[in-house]
């Protein structure tokens, strides 16, 4: 519109660098919306383990990392564009390394679960799910961060299906998973429990059947972006279309469990999952100013195994 030149390679302009300028935002905002994601499934996971969550300063710092690396990896979706040999090798690298802090997470998540007194709940199968389909998506970066496979998947199938295990994995999962949890504390009623199953299973299977199927179809080389494709993909396609069908189901399931509960469900008690953080220590709904009066704190919101812990 205005006749600036940056993007036009007639006034001396390079078109890469619309593209780095795209990315260098695009990036990082996945980042901003996972995090969040991250935080519920680190509230979630210690109450229905009934464990303090392992690591808690690991987890907070590696939160820092991630949002740091995060600004520096956006060029490995350029390898294929005409970058340098050396930028492609340090954004490569820098890819490999922000896996690093994001284990740190997976890690200390397992080991919170690990010989604890779990309970699955509807907010636990969903935090749960987070971690099974983040951690698929999560070892797949791996072959788009590699120079020489990335050739290979670039704008394939392989990049949708990586993209939702991370995202709707992982970002949507979690906030399922804080939905179903702090429901009771939102609205002062319970959900059915029979429903929030039945909705996840259907969503879990849904999911995998529609993306999984994708990692193979972009190995076969798949390209993203077709409307038509050659007929050797039909197969898969039509699997992947039905799974659809199948997550959708679970998703209109879930959405009526939530409107049905705002209307019919339980009258929801002030500490239906036995937490100890501060929110869970009033009504459900919390009154005007949260508390009646100052509440005491004994012990941090994660002092979970000991003795009386959660029982109120």
């Amino acid at each position: 519109m205005f006749g600036v030149g940056f993007f036009d390679p007639a006034k001396g302009g390079d078109p890469l660098l619309f593209q780095h300028f795209f990315w260098f935002y695009s990036h990082p905002v996945v980042y901003v919306m996972i995090l969040p994601a991250m935080g519920i499934i680190s509230e979630v996971i210690p109450v229905f383990s009934r464990k303090p969550i392992f690591g808690y300063r690991a987890i907070a710092f590696s939160s820092l990392a991630i949002a740091f690396i995060g600004f520096l990896v956006w060029g490995h979706h350029m390898y294929v564009s005409g970058m340098s040999g050396v930028a492609s090798v340090i954004f490569s690298f820098l890819t490999f390394f922000v896996a690093v802090p994001t284990g740190v997470k997976v890690f200390n998540w397992i080991a919170t679960l690990y010989r604890g007194s779990i309970t699955f709940e509807s907010p636990m199968l969903y935090a749960l799910t987070f971690i099974f389909l983040f951690i698929i998506g999560g070892l797949t970066g791996p072959f788009l961060a590699a120079l020489g496979t990335n050739v290979q998947l670039h704008d394939t199938y392989f990049v949708v299906a990586h993209f939702h295990y991370t995202m709707m994995g992982g970002t949507v999962m979690g906030f399922f998973a804080g939905l179903h949890y702090w429901f009771p504390k939102m609205s002062g009623r319970m959900l059915s429990e029979r429903l929030a199953r039945i909705a996840w299973f259907f969503i879990f299977i849904g999911f995998n059947v529609t993306f999984f199927t994708m990692f193979i179809l972009g190995v076969k080389g798949m390209p993203r972006r077709w409307a038509e494709y050659p007929p050797q993909y039909r197969d898969l396609h039509v699997i992947s279309t039905v799974g659809s069908w199948v997550l959708a189901l679970g998703v209109v399931i879930m959405f009526w469990n939530f409107i049905r509960g705002l209307y019919r469900g339980e009258p929801a008690p002030p500490n239906p999952w036995r937490a100890l953080s501060l929110e869970w220590q009033t009504t459900s709904p919390p009154q005007t100013e949260n508390f009646a009066k100052l509440p005491t704190v004994t012990d941090w919101p994660y002092g979970y195994g000991k003795k009386g812990a959660g029982d109120a």
